[in-house]
C-alpha cells in the first residue's frame, strides 16, 4: 500500500474512533441513544439550511410545432423543437419537467397541468412555465382591454378562424386561451408559492405583452408580415366570432394579488409578430433559443431581470429589429 495512502487511512480510522468516542461520552450523560441522535442532528441540519438550499423545483413546458393545419388552418412551426432544447437545461439545474407536446397540448390539458402544478407547490418553491406556439389577438368582450383586444394563446386544439369549423361543431373560441383565462391559473400558482418563492413564465408567441394580464399598446401601422421568409408564430388576423356567447362567459381577471415575486417574459410586444430564428439548420424560437442561451451559460433566473430589462438580449443575435421582448415584474 502506497504510504500517502496508508497515512490517509490510518489519520481517518483515528477521527472516525475519536468521534464515536466522543458521541458515546455525549449519549451517556445526556441518556439519547446513538440513532436517535443521529437523527436529531440531521432534522438540526435540514432546518439550519437557507430556503434556496431545501425548496423544490418544478417546470411545465408546452410546445406546439405540428398543428394540423388541414383541421384548424395553423400552419407548423417548431415549438416541439423548443421543449427538447429547452428541457434538458432546466433538469440540469434542478427542475423536475413536465412536457405537453403538440397534439398533448390542448386547452384543457393545459389548464389541467397548469391547476395540478399549483396543488404541488410548496411555500419558498421555484416554478417555470413556458409556452412555445401561435399566439392570436380576440375582441375584448369584457372590457378590461384598453387597446380593445385580449392577447390568446393557441393551443393545439383552437381553430384560426370560425371558417374552419367542421358541423356540427360551431367554433367560438372555446379552445383558445386567453389572458382572462390565463392569468387566475397563474394567480393559483403565486398564491401557493407565497412571498419566499418565484415564478418565471415564458411566452414565445405572437402578441405576447400582457398575455398574463392584458395590454394598452397602440398598434403600429400596417406591415405585410407574412411576406418574410422566417416562420412566424402567429396571424395578423383577429378571431372573429359567429357567436360571442362564449367569449363573454369568461370574466375579467381581479389581477395579480398577493403572492410570489413573478417575471412574466415575453417574445415580443403585443403589437408585434414574432419569428424564429435558424441556428446550424434547426429552427427554434427567437426567445426559447436565448433563454437556452442563459440556462448554458448558467445564468441566475434572478439575473435574467436586467438582462431583458437593458436590451442586452440584442446582443444574442435571435431577434428580428422590429421584434421587442419584453419582461414584466410582480411582487
Amino acid at each position: 500500500m502506497p504510504e500517502k495512502f496508508f497515512l490517509i487511512f490510518t489519520s481517518s480510522s483515528q477521527i472516525y474512533q475519536e468521534r464515536n468516542t466522543l458521541l458515546s461520552i455525549f449519549c451517556f450523560f445526556m441518556k439519547i441513544p446513538i440513532p436517535h441522535l443521529f437523527r436529531i442532528l440531521g432534522l438540526l441540519f435540514i432546518f439550519s439550511l437557507p430556503q434556496a438550499a431545501i425548496s423544490a423545483r418544478h417546470a411545465l413546458l408546452v410546445g406546439i410545432g405540428q398543428y394540423d393545419t388541414q383541421k384548424t388552418g395553423w400552419r407548423k412551426i417548431h415549438g416541439d423543437a423548443d421543449v427538447n432544447l429547452l428541457s434538458p437545461l432546466l433538469q440540469k439545474r434542478g427542475f423536475k419537467v413536465q412536457t405537453l407536446v403538440n397534439s398533448q397540448a390542448t386547452k384543457d390539458n393545459i389548464i389541467s397541468s397548469l391547476s395540478q402544478l399549483a396543488k404541488k407547490c410548496s411555500p419558498g418553491d421555484i416554478v417555470y412555465f413556458h409556452f412555445s406556439g401561435h399566439g392570436q389577438r380576440i375582441p375584448d368582450y369584457n372590457g378590461d382591454e384598453k387597446d380593445g383586444y385580449d392577447e390568446s394563446i393557441v393551443p393545439f386544439d383552437a381553430l384560426r378562424s370560425p371558417g374552419y369549423e367542421t358541423p356540427p361543431l360551431i367554433y367560438n373560441g372555446q379552445k383558445h386561451l386567453t389572458d382572462d383565462e390565463l392569468g387566475p391559473l397563474l394567480e393559483n400558482i403565486r398564491k401557493r408559492l407565497g412571498p419566499s418563492g418565484e415564478l418565471t413564465a415564458v411566452f414565445d408567441a405572437c402578441y405576447s405583452r400582457g398575455i398574463e394580464k392584458g395590454g394598452d399598446e397602440e398598434w403600429p401601422e400596417n406591415f405585410d408580415f407574412d411576406t418574410l421568409p422566417e416562420f412566424i408564430r402567429g396571424t395578423s388576423d383577429i378571431f372573429l366570432p359567429s357567436d360571442k356567447s362564449y367569449l363573454l362567459t369568461i370574466p375579467a381577471p381581479a389581477g395579480f394579488r398577493a403572492g410570489c415575486p413573478t417575471e412574466i417574459i415575453t417574445a415580443c410586444l403585443e403589437n408585434e409578430r414574432n419569428f424564429e430564428v435558424k441556428v446550424n439548420g434547426r429552427y427554434y424560437g427567437a426567445l426559447s433559443y436565448c433563454i437556452s442561451l442563459l440556462l448554458r451559460n448558467g445564468i441566475p433566473l434572478r439575473e435574467w431581470i436586467p438582462y431583458f430589462q437593458s436590451g442586452s438580449y440584442r446582443s444574442s443575435n435571435c431577434f428580428q429589429p422590429f421584434q421587442n421582448p419584453s419582461i414584466t415584474l410582480y411582487k
